[in-house]
């Protein structure tokens, strides 16, 4: 009888005393932070669920102000018949003006809400408003957040020009001594007005179309710039957060499209230098020169080449962070790591990096030339 007693009372404790309807909410998956002369304008990216009969969207945008982050988003409960659920937030987009200015109070607000589970994504909206990224439709998926989120996902395993844009990593970074965070950017192509339509998901050519940037430097919380591309791949690089990436090596009248893996960057730090050691091996996706792929000595001047690009994307990578003195590297933790107390007497650990000397070896071998054992011309011949 006591047995039958306590599984009445489990079934009840573990029921649907607190159980609302899933359609009760309005399911937040994307959020876009503007800033309007003097406050915040806040957009939410709400699922809809199924299409209707008439095709139309399965997203819809509700926009709030207010002088801080949580009126804003109180603004924006004054529209929805829903109640707003961000438990399923996949990515949050700052706009440049919001993020010059500091977004410390956003970071805030995120870590706090109890809803927010921190397992998304953070952007910056190049030379755009943050609002209309959220509104560009995609015919390859239902939900423009998701569109960002897969692309972010794929493009960081398949290329080095996408850092890791986390949320959870962004606050690790903001939060260590001697460590800036990074943000990747993203921008949009085309019409603008003409992408925020139904009509544009049923056309083989995107009216407007969302693309990842360039990787945008930050320090503390505010916005500082962007790195170019080959500065976006070099600021990977030396933070180890690559996969496979290609990149081209010169040859005497073309180039090697060279695709590298197995990655792996390691650092040596002393009082007056670090040395950012960077290996690697690679294949040849890509031979568009006359070169004699079965001289052993050809295929080392290769990697001598490769070896010379891959340096040249971190050495341009150290000079921008210097420029800008901000160490979005994380030298300043590893200096700390080895040398407490003398890091402790460094007043300002940004302006020490902007003159601490930095130097960077490479080792690239190639491990294969593909299905081919020349270039395609040379087969022929």
């Amino acid at each position: 009888m006591k047995k039958i007693t306590l599984l009445f009372i489990t079934i009840l404790l573990t029921g649907c005393w607190n159980y609302q309807e899933l359609n009760e909410y309005a399911i937040v998956t994307g959020m876009a932070i503007d800033w309007k002369k003097d406050h915040y304008e806040v957009s939410f990216l709400i699922a809809n669920g199924n299409k209707s009969e008439d095709n139309s969207t399965k997203t819809s945008l509700l926009t709030g102000e207010g002088e801080t982050i949580y009126e804003a988003i109180k603004d924006i409960s004054l529209i929805s018949p829903k109640e707003l659920y961000i438990s399923h937030l996949s990515i949050v987009i700052f706009s440049e003006d919001v993020a010059s200015r500091g977004i410390s109070s956003v970071l805030d607000f995120l870590l706090r809400d109890p809803q927010s589970h921190q397992n998304f994504y953070l952007l910056l909206a190049k030379d755009k408003p943050a609002k209309d990224v959220l509104s560009i439709l995609s015919p390859l998926s239902d939900y423009t957040s998701q569109n960002i989120t897969s692309n972010l996902i794929n493009s960081y395993k398949l290329q080095a020009k996408i850092s890791d844009a986390s949320f959870n990593l962004f606050m690790e970074k903001y939060l260590q001594p001697g460590f800036e965070p990074v943000m990747n950017s993203i921008t949009i192509l085309g019409d603008i007005k003409e992408g925020q339509t139904s009509d544009s998901q049923e056309k083989s050519k995107q009216d407007a179309y969302t693309k990842l940037s360039t990787i945008a430097l930050f320090k503390n919380d505010q916005f500082l710039g962007f790195a170019t591309e080959d500065e976006s791949i070099g600021i990977s690089l030396i933070l180890g957060e690559v996969d496979t990436f290609y990149f081209n090596v010169p040859c005497d009248d073309g180039t090697v499209v060279s695709v590298s893996n197995n990655y792996k960057v390691d650092y040596e730090v002393e009082k007056n230098v670090l040395r950012v050691k960077a290996k690697s091996e690679g294949t040849m996706r890509e031979v568009n020169c006359k070169i004699n792929l079965e001289e052993e000595k050809e295929i080392q001047k290769l990697e001598t080449k490769a070896e010379e690009v891959l340096r040249s994307y971190m050495v341009k990578a150290i000079q921008l962070a210097k420029s800008y003195q901000t160490d979005i590297f994380g030298f300043g933790l590893k200096y700390y790591q080895k040398f407490p107390n003398e890091f402790k007497q460094i007043k300002d650990w940004n302006e020490f990096f902007k003159n601490y000397l930095i130097e960077v070896e490479v080792d690239f071998q190639y491990t294969s030339k593909g299905t081919l054992e020349q270039s395609l011309e040379r087969e022929k011949k």
